[in-house]
């Protein structure tokens, strides 16, 4: 008789760990309390559109990506490395394609010679990245631990590199407005920005827990599941209880103290703005106080976001940056960021139509300077636990963690 595990979530993490367990031979059920599976990885489709809840992508860097996903099977295709860079001073707006140099060696010269940014500043970035890429992965985990901003000051960086590149970039991933995340979180980030690729899924982010799921099969997962906890053997299922080898808690039991939350628009659009596959930064964030971190056109990217004839246009707006504007309300958000993309886009902004504004709380766990990241799972009060608040707030986390904690359940029960 197979050993049975339990999961209590059917997230990124619970869905990795019930996989590979199911794999190996146990018994696994799934219980979410939730009406789909995916966590916080989920994919609504509005007028033949996929709307991602909130913008994300997947990062082919990731070494739990690599193990967990089938890149090809996902239909998955790439933005391209670098950004595009965006700055309005008084009536002129300038764009600046920043290609990286070291997979794009033409674009990338181009773009260091478009005086965005000095030659010491561009230097700083080669520098950087030779630094965070040294050794394996487990090194960007190890010394100080003070915030982005004071690691890139000591690098060297220019006060102008900070707020024009690095904070639209980096406060749309970490979704906070001040770059106060620990510094080993920026260097595995920018790590696996430099080794790998941002992609999207052909059925969008969804696609990747259903893959995922698929691997366990449906009939092993259970939606709007009303669970209560006896033990850390015996579940209330639907009033009865049930015995099992293993319940591994696949959710964080802490997620509303986190305070990262984040506002996502997105537009239909009759052409995408674009010339380029990249993701636009707004230099103007931080400098000017404006709302919009960064744009992106996903159906540049997949033709499957949108309709034929028709692009889909993501923004994304940092939740922090909305409160220092005090603009709680979709209706204060959406005239703020339609200002916003006029000054950038031009007229063309007028035929564009709101196809859903999101609010997205408790997005991401807290990552502050005061937490000695180790890119491992920290030890919690219950012994199968997993999920991104153990380790940091990403896949790479979430993935990660599922591994331990099934190969614990598994070295449990074969030795």
């Amino acid at each position: 008789m197979s050993r049975t595990v339990a999961i209590l979530g059917a997230g990124l993490a619970g869905l990795r760990c019930g996989s590979i367990l199911h794999q190996a031979g146990y018994d696994v059920q799934i219980y979410e309390k939730a009406n789909r599976i995916g966590g916080r990885m989920m994919t609504d489709e509005i007028n033949g559109f996929l709307i991602d809840h909130g913008f994300h992508v997947m990062q082919t860097g990731y070494p739990t990506s690599q193990r967990a996903f089938d890149f090809e099977k996902l239909g998955a295709k790439a933005f391209e490395p670098g950004a595009v860079v965006v700055q309005k001073k008084k009536t002129k707006t300038k764009f600046w394609r920043l290609s990286d140099p070291f997979r794009r060696p033409i674009q990338g010269l181009l773009g260091g010679l478009s005086g965005f940014a000095s030659p010491f500043d561009l230097l700083r970035v080669a520098r950087l990245r030779q630094f965070v890429r040294r050794g394996n992965t487990e090194r960007v985990f190890v010394g100080e631990n003070n915030t982005t901003a004071t690691f890139l000051q000591q690098r060297g960086f220019s006060q102008s590199m900070i707020d024009r590149f690095f904070h639209p970039l980096f406060s749309g991933i970490f979704l906070e407005n001040e770059l106060r995340t620990n510094e080993r979180m920026f260097r595995f980030v920018f790590r696996m920005m430099s080794q790998g690729d941002m992609i999207l899924p052909k059925g969008g982010i969804a696609a990747a827990p259903r893959y995922l799921a698929d691997l366990i099969g449906d009939e092993r997962i259970h939606l709007n599941a009303e669970i209560k906890l006896i033990d850390e053997h015996t579940l209330q299922v639907s009033g009865q209880n049930k015995k099992f080898d293993a319940v591994v808690h696949a959710y964080n039991p802490n997620r509303q103290e986190s305070k990262r939350h984040v506002w996502t628009l997105h537009f239909d659009a009759p052409k995408s703005p674009l010339k380029s596959k990249h993701i636009v930064l707004n230099a103007n964030v931080k400098l000017e106080n404006q709302l919009i971190a960064h744009i992106a056109v996903p159906s540049d990217i997949q033709s499957s976001y949108a309709p034929s004839g028709r692009s889909l246009v993501t923004v994304t707006v940092v939740g922090q940056a909305a409160e220092k504007r005090e603009l709680t309300t979709s209706d204060a958000i959406q005239e703020q960021v339609m200002k916003e993309l006029r000054s950038i886009f031009g007229a063309q902004v007028g035929d564009w139509q709101n196809l859903a504004i999101q609010h997205i709380e408790h997005a991401l766990p807290e990552v502050g300077s005061e937490q000695a990241l180790t890119g491992q799972p920290s030890e919690s009060v219950r012994e199968y636990e997993c999920g991104d608040h153990t380790v940091h707030g990403s896949v790479e986390g979430a993935l990660l963690s599922a591994e331990q904690v099934s190969q614990r359940i598994i070295e449990s029960f074969t030795t």
